[in-house]
């Protein structure tokens, strides 16, 4: 058993960083060992185990990994301490001494690791441990030989048993404290999933996971199908810039509302050209995302408007948001509010500028020459999700110039930086591109993995804000129509993003929001209970506190018509026959507390003494009707003690 429950607590293991091969190697190998050939008794005496604990501690020492974290040599002390207390195993009380790490192994095991199908095998565990211990427990109580009808586990026991421990697992892993500390297990790299971000941080971005969870749903409300040009959803642009860092303006503006319906872009026109959208967002944060061509809005809560268009709630919004949109059938109406007094003035080496006018060169108009920036950066450049191998002071610098490949966030910088070299106003924009087309085509569910950013410049004749992508044209998140592989690897991928969100960081954050919720489903039941509800309420409670109080009365009086149990030398002397059997003598089940203590006198003659004692109080106890004559529970634990003892002697 004990063989079995190391090999249990390792198949994590080669799966994990945390420990190295070797050591988790010997672990295995001396668990298969047990398993092969459980009868082996290995005596070591203590000189050779002292040997061998300074040979383990070298091993520790020279193996090191203190730099990935403590956690890796405290698991391989702990494998090796293992494995030799594993095959010092001769009876069940060193059966039970080792238990005791060989399920610490498994703590670590299950600890050390970050995928969800360790919840299978965390389930899959708790009834391998759960059968263990009862089969323990009963090999204990009964002491009879294996197979016996008295020591079989049955499986639906466990199964019951563990789904125990999972369900309270659940409230444990809510409730306790979190420890964040990457110095306990490891720093890990930077890494992080798509999703949208009004912040956009250059100088951090490392590599980026397809997170396929849902962001927001667009529906057509009169059937008609939903076009591509719609899906472009807008949310602000970053215009306050550093070297590495964008950021939207602050959104003040209270809405004038005419009809009923906000008009971001400022005019109020027809809608009979019009198409009505409406937009579902899942989990509203700050901004609303409008579809390319949006010319009324009308939403159930408050918003402010910030200088670039965007639309930003004026309150903190739970759970969905639903808000409509009429978005113009025809040509799509573009921005006109005026670039910044004072835009940001970047201050690019000599190399961008020559690169700038290299592109331009032989170019006239403002827009020709966004045109050919936008081109060159989608022919010349790559697109790659593994993030900056290297990074100087200025990232944009180090894209255009060393890297040569990036995310939409660098294009879309680079776009911006050269072209204000030029003297052309330009901003980056975040939003979403492109989503899920349903069957009927009048539904697009839109993942986190379309978060884009791209170019908004002021240039042609009209002098109005212009679209523009220098992403790679097939790297652009776009509207399609899902087949079957791949719903079943999003759903995949979604279950992962679901785990890491929730539970590998799951923090002090999410448990005051979970208190939050609490508290506020609390306050709405109470508000909405009457005065009827709570008296049934109180009838509810006053009879299920009657019904108790008359169990527990009929359990008191069928407890004092019952024999009464054994005492405390009693016990004692049931423990030394289980003592007797242990050692391989059979007791009969009719044997006499006199005859146990006759043959544990013979077996162990220290303990006959306190044996003989022990035998003639429990005389007493079993044979006087109830009264044990002054046998107190202490000095029954006293004599069992000294029979311990005269045991171990």
């Amino acid at each position: 058993m004990l063989g079995a429950l190391l090999v249990w607590a390792l198949v994590p293991l080669p799966f994990l960083y945390i420990v190295l091969p070797p050591f988790w190697m010997v672990a295995g190998a001396v668990g298969l060992l047990l398993c092969l050939r459980p009868g082996m008794n290995i005596r070591l005496n203590n000189l050779t185990l002292n040997l061998i604990g300074v040979g383990i501690i070298v091993a520790v020492v020279i193996a090191g990994g203190l730099r990935v974290g403590p956690l890796r040599p405290l698991g391989h002390l702990l494998l090796l301490l293992t494995s030799v207390r594993a095959l010092l195993v001769k009876d069940r009380s060193s059966f039970l001494r080792a238990l005791l790490p060989v399920f610490l192994v498994w703590v670590v095991a299950v600890a050390s690791s970050t995928h969800f199908s360790v919840v299978l095998y965390f389930a899959a565990s708790a009834g391998v441990w759960w059968w263990a211990g009862m089969r323990t427990q009963l090999d204990g109580v009964s002491g009879e030989s294996r197979g016996s009808s008295a020591t079989v586990v049955r499986p639906r026991h466990a199964a019951v048993a563990a789904a125990a421990a999972l369900v309270l697992a659940i409230p444990l892993f809510l409730a306790m404290p979190r420890l964040h500390s990457p110095w306990i297990a490891g720093r890990g790299g930077p890494s992080s999933v798509t999703g949208f971000t009004s912040q956009v941080d250059l100088a951090s971005v490392g590599p980026i996971r397809q997170s396929h969870e849902i962001a927001l749903i667009v529906r057509s409300v009169s059937g008609q199908p939903i076009r591509t040009g719609w899906m472009r959803l807008r949310a602000t642009a970053l215009e306050r810039v550093t070297v590495d860092t964008w950021t939207p303006q602050g959104a003040k503006e209270i809405p004038e509302v005419h009809d009923g319906l906000i008009w971001p872009l400022g005019r109020i026109r027809s809608l009979e050209e019009t198409v009505e959208l409406e937009v579902e967002l899942l989990h509203p944060r700050r901004y609303l995302f409008l579809p390319e061509g949006t010319v009324a809005l009308a939403i159930p809560v408050g918003v402010r408007l910030d200088p670039a268009g965007g639309v930003v709630l004026a309150s903190r919004v739970r759970g969905p948001l639903r808000y409509s949109v009429w978005v113009a059938g025809g040509a799509p109406p573009r921005a006109t509010d005026r670039p910044l007094r004072r835009p940001p003035r970047f201050s690019p080496p000599p190399e961008v500028r020559r690169l700038a006018q290299e592109i331009v060169a032989n170019v006239d108009s403002d827009e020709a020459r966004a045109a050919a920036v936008e081109a060159y950066l989608r022919e010349n450049y790559g697109y790659s999700m593994s993030g900056m191998a290297r990074m100087g002071p200025d990232p944009v610098t180090w894209f255009l110039l060393h890297q040569r490949e990036g995310h939409c966030e660098y294009f879309a910088g680079a776009m911006v930086a050269l072209l204000n070299d030029l003297g052309i106003p330009a901003r980056m924009i975040s939003g979403y591109s492109g989503g899920s087309l349903s069957a009927a085509g009048d539904e697009a569910v839109v993942r986190e993995m379309n978060a884009h950013t791209w170019v908004e410049a002021w240039v042609g004749p009209d002098e109005t804000w212009t679209v523009f992508d220098p992403t790679p044209e097939g790297e652009i998140p776009a509207l399609d129509r899902p087949n079957t592989r791949e719903r079943l690897r999003w759903a995949w991928e979604w279950t992962e993003t679901r785990w890491d969100r929730y539970v590998l960081t799951f923090g002090l954050g999410e448990q005051i929001e979970l208190l939050t919720a609490a508290g506020d489903g609390v306050g709405r039941l109470a508000r909405g209970l009457s005065w009827r509800y709570v008296l049934w309420v109180l009838v509810i409670l006053v009879a299920a506190g009657a019904i108790g109080w008359l169990l527990r009365r009929l359990s008191s009086v069928s407890r004092r018509r019952s024999p009464p149990r054994a005492g405390p030398a009693a016990e004692a002397m049931a423990r030394m026959a289980r003592r007797l059997e242990h050692d391989g003598m059979e007791v009969p089940p009719r044997a006499t507390v006199r005859w146990i203590a006759n043959h544990v006198r013979a077996r162990w003659p220290g303990a006959g003494a306190a044996a003989g004692e022990l035998a003639w109080l429990a005389e007493r106890e079993l044979y006087s009707g109830g009264d044990a004559g002054g046998v107190d529970r202490s000095g029954a634990r006293r004599l069992w003690a000294r029979a311990k003892k005269g045991m171990k002697r």
